[in-house]
């Protein structure tokens, strides 16, 4: 069973939409797997927080929020070396 998405992932994800160059409300519903309403919240929240800006009818990065998404990048990343260094340990005590 899939496990619900936490806040920061669904913001974590949303950022990754924009960062790929798709700004358009329709295409970070899709490319994050949201529903309207919860992509109408998340950009409103992401632009209260200065991570999002809107213009011309287009969502985009601000420097702010590139900087957040390094570091939403540097912790799935650590996340990941965590899950092998814990199955690694693991094995060994096995």
């Amino acid at each position: 069973m899939r496990t619900k998405r936490t806040s920061m992932e669904i913001v974590a994800d949303i950022l990754e939409v924009l960062d790929s160059g798709t700004g358009s409300k329709s295409s970070v519903m899709k490319n994050a797997n949201l529903s309207e309403n919860l992509t109408e919240k998340y950009l409103h929240i992401l632009m209260e927080k200065d991570l999002v800006k809107f213009e011309k009818g287009v969502y985009t990065l601000t420097e702010k929020g590139r900087h957040v998404l390094q570091n939403f990048r540097e912790i799935r990343r650590l996340e990941l070396r965590l899950d092998e260094l814990l199955n690694a340990t693991l094995t060994e005590l096995s």
